[in-house]
């Protein structure tokens, strides 16, 4: 655990500047990250001060968390710095369609591990026709969540799966830890009774 707690510690310094300019532009780049993020700095304080005493899971969820951290900034960055010249304000433009293209990835993984049969092709075709729109920076299309969301059910057609990804994964973490995840606050209209 040690290990995965320097490697987090050094992860967390080369990439926090970026993760939290996400947040200060409300990028939905960030509320992808945030749980995950959120857990392994939780687990990071909580193992350091000894509050926590690692254990198999402890290092299973540090090791899941940092390397899906890991795989996703770099493909982030590797948009950062070969489609936007470092621009950060211009990647934002499309982080939309970033957030789409890792959201897919995630999705495919998932489908893979349980060995559904989908039209593979459908999805070839929406993850091109994604880079294309990064790597062109084309105009994105209003309707473009529905679109996605069109493609990739005819894409798996009329199968049932449940897909829990990393990020859902994480949410059932930070429950159980009962920490903070992007809890909207509760606002009450009219006479609280």
């Amino acid at each position: 655990m040690e290990q995965l707690i320097k490697e987090f510690s050094s992860w967390n310094k080369e990439n926090q500047k970026l993760y939290h300019e996400l947040e200060e532009h409300d990028s939905p780049l960030y509320d992808r990250f945030q749980v995950v993020y959120e857990v392994l700095s939780y687990l990071e304080k909580m193992i350091t001060s000894g509050e926590l005493k690692p254990n198999d899971d402890l290092d299973r969820i540090f090791m899941v968390g940092l390397e899906y951290l890991s795989d996703q900034f770099y493909t982030l960055r590797l948009y950062l710095e070969t489609n936007f010249h470092n621009n950060l304000h211009e990647l934002l433009k499309y982080d939309t369609v970033i957030n789409a293209v890792l959201f897919i990835e995630d999705l495919r993984y998932e489908i893979k591990e349980q060995g559904i049969k989908t039209d593979e092709k459908a999805f070839d075709d929406l993850s091109d026709e994604l880079e294309k729109i990064i790597t062109d920076e084309s105009a994105i299309p209003d309707n473009f969540k529905l679109y996605v969301d069109d493609v990739i059910h005819k894409a798996i057609g009329d199968q049932k799966f449940t897909f829990n990804g990393i990020i859902d994964i994480f949410h059932s973490i930070a429950e159980t830890l009962g920490i903070f995840t992007n809890e909207e606050n509760e606002v009450v209209l009219g006479k609280d009774i």
